[in-house]
């Protein structure tokens, strides 16, 4: 979304409050959150995965932020940050956002624009294209945009400027964020970053119930080339198996044939403490999915089984035994990239990168011990 001459990227609606300062964007149209739970609504409201975007031709620029009083909503303990990244290159600058309205300078280092134009070449982010990323310590936060100050031109990015390839995923808080300690450690981000594509986040935690009104917006959108949907642990302990069932058809069903060039990938509940209780039947779950996708006529409609994106389960999980840490997510991330290339590939929409004159795009893992004894050597001649 386009506002005051920035993207407000995974933003689909800004809300103005009389005698409030400042705006708060959601991640979907009021129209559709309507009909999500109470939960999902505030969920939607916290920017997991979003981002503020421009191209400005002078640095510092100021921007002003501040978190929503909706925050008390989510619980004590929760820290919201806006994260600064230029492209894929990341910032040193993180800041802490408060309930106060605070400006914060964003600066560039002398020698960035000259060496990123070198190195960053044919990227899907261009290093020129600044982006201000919200994350929190569970799954980011409603903020608060007051404005940007800056004095010369500022202007959205262009088209060519931002990745082609776009990528939606739907699930619970694993797909939110909860707990990566930075926006680019979601599995999402990290899928995102291998196959070259933007990320649209539609994760909700606690309150990923397939609604089918959800479903029919994921469908009507043009603005997406495939889609994870991770059908849902939340659904386990409150929703009998036949509702289960029958809303996860629903939501296959009508998001894969809105366009059957997009490929929808579901995914199977991955492990958590839920299968050591035998109160919970998550395998019956599981199994449910299975059968939805078996069952769907729609060719461009897959299965991953979330066991096989997590194998270590005991260094992926959380001390609640259901989120992810740092390591679970890039298990995710890596493992489900993986499986989605050749899928991607048979529908037109990724080819592998060919490493310049022939040359091995990694280092073999017996090479890592002699390049780090280079650089080593290099950092040591320097000093």
């Amino acid at each position: 979304m386009i506002f005051k001459n920035l993207d407000f990227h995974n933003v689909e609606e800004i809300y103005s409050h009389k005698n409030i300062d400042g705006v708060l964007p959601a991640r979907i149209p009021e129209r559709v959150s309507r009909h999500l739970s109470k939960v999902g609504q505030i969920m939607m409201l916290c920017l997991s995965g979003s981002e503020i975007r421009f191209v400005s031709d002078t640095y510092p620029v100021k921007i002003s932020l501040s978190v929503d009083k909706i925050i008390k909503q989510l619980g004590d303990g929760v820290l919201s940050e806006a994260h600064v990244f230029f492209g894929g290159f990341q910032s040193r600058q993180r800041f802490v956002l408060k309930q106060e309205k605070t400006t914060f300078g964003i600066i560039v280092p002398p020698k960035f624009p000259e060496l990123a134009g070198r190195i960053a070449v044919s990227t899907p982010f261009s290093p020129d294209v600044c982006r201000i990323r919200f994350w929190g310590t569970s799954m980011g936060t409603p903020i608060r945009f007051h404005g940007i100050e800056t004095r010369g031109k500022i202007r959205p990015p262009e088209a060519e400027e931002v990745p082609n390839l776009r990528y939606l995923a739907y699930g619970s808080s694993v797909t939110q964020g909860a707990y990566a300690s930075a926006p680019n450690l979601s599995f999402t981000d990290i899928v995102g970053t291998q196959l070259g594509a933007d990320v649209i986040n539609l994760g909700t935690s606690c309150s990923a119930y397939c609604e089918p009104e959800l479903a029919d917006y994921i469908a009507e959108r043009n603005d997406w080339d495939f889609a994870t949907l991770a059908i849902s642990v939340n659904m386990v302990d409150g929703f009998s198996p036949e509702t289960f069932s029958k809303r996860a058809h629903y939501m296959i069903d009508r998001i894969a044939k809105s366009n059957e060039n997009r490929p929808v990938v579901c995914i199977t509940i991955k492990p958590y403490y839920g299968d050591y209780v035998r109160s919970l039947k998550p395998e019956l779950y599981r199994d449910l999915l299975r059968k939805a996708v078996q069952n769907s006529p729609h060719k461009n409609v897959y299965l991953v089984e979330g066991s096989e994106l997590m194998p270590d389960v005991a260094g992926g999980l959380c001390l609640d035994m259901i989120h992810l840490g740092d390591n679970g997510m890039m298990q995710i991330g890596m493992n489900l990239a993986e499986k989605l290339k050749p899928i991607l590939q048979s529908h037109g929409l990724w080819q592998p990168k060919a490493a310049p004159d022939g040359a091995s795009t990694s280092l073999k893992p017996e090479a890592f011990s002699t390049h780090s004894v280079k650089l080593l050597k290099l950092f040591r001649r320097t000093q």
